[in-house]
């Protein structure tokens, strides 16, 4: 028996260790389908951690470090982290993004549109806090450097 087309492996899957069932099958949890909401919606589509915990209020920081720890493990999420330079105390350097291969799966399965996500991020009410967060650079794709 072959798999339906959506979630047949690519290149780029296999290269990354991402497994569609079980990359999609981790999204059966409302909180972590919540947190790649999240990501796809941030202006700049790599939120900090302080930026998570702030647009996901209900979930404990601690609930938090344990559902990013799960989207990392099955491949649809990458940290990333900048140079601390520069940085006053307590600025994030940490980002939390789509792996490539999570984006192509999303695409195909017409799952979280960045347009929809971005549209009603931009909605939401922001304390100075958060706008100073949201300024703050992040490596691009092409510097991206993929960290524990």
């Amino acid at each position: 028996m072959s798999r339906p087309d959506s979630t047949r492996f690519r290149p780029s899957e296999e290269m990354s260790g991402l497994n569609p069932i079980t990359a999609l099958g981790s999204l059966d949890d409302t909180t972590r389908a919540n947190i790649i909401g999240t990501i796809v919606g941030h202006p700049k589509g790599a939120p900090s951690k302080k930026e998570l915990e702030y647009y996901n209020p209900s979930v404990a920081a601690s609930t938090l470090t344990d559902h990013l720890a799960r989207l990392k493990k099955v491949g649809l999420v990458e940290v990333v982290e900048r140079d601390q330079e520069g940085l006053k105390r307590g600025q994030p350097y940490r980002f939390f993004r789509l792996t490539d291969a999570a984006r192509d799966l999303f695409d195909r399965n017409n799952l979280f549109e960045p347009g929809a996500y971005r549209a009603m991020f931009a909605e939401v009410e922001k304390t100075d806090e958060i706008e100073a967060a949201e300024a703050i650079d992040r490596p691009s794709a092409q510097d991206g450097m993929p960290s524990d």
